[in-house]
């Protein structure tokens, strides 16, 4: 799953990467973020599950029935973490989406690591 983000701090200008892990449950996200005049200007996020896949319309579906709801509801809240970082401008700022709340952790940790690499 990619989107895209943008907004905040001064930071250099250029393309730069994150990752964080839940230790927990074992998933990932990486963000690759763009800097342009000092600001975030494009973001691409992927979130894998435990096994490294990549949590889309398919996440969750071996659970089936509820637990496949679950899972859906947490992608798509998650699709919504890079355009409320747009709004915010800084990660720390980034409200929690109800149903992906692991997720707006690991995106916000995945973001800043990327932007220690802009300062």
């Amino acid at each position: 799953m990619l989107s895209s983000c943008g907004g905040g701090d001064k930071y250099k200008d250029g393309t730069y990467t994150g990752t964080s892990v839940d230790e927990e449950q074992g998933s990932s996200m990486y963000v690759e973020i763009t800097i342009t005049d000092g600001a975030i200007s494009d973001c691409k996020m992927v979130a894998k599950d435990k096994e490294g896949n990549i949590k889309d319309e398919n996440y969750g579906k071996s659970a089936g029935g509820a637990l496949y709801e679950k899972a859906q509801r947490a992608v798509k809240g998650m699709k919504e973490y890079p355009e409320l970082l747009i709004e915010a401008g800084n990660p720390d700022d980034v409200d929690a989406v109800a149903g992906a709340t692991v997720s707006g952790q690991q995106f916000k940790l995945a973001v800043k690591a990327a932007l220690e690499l802009a300062k």
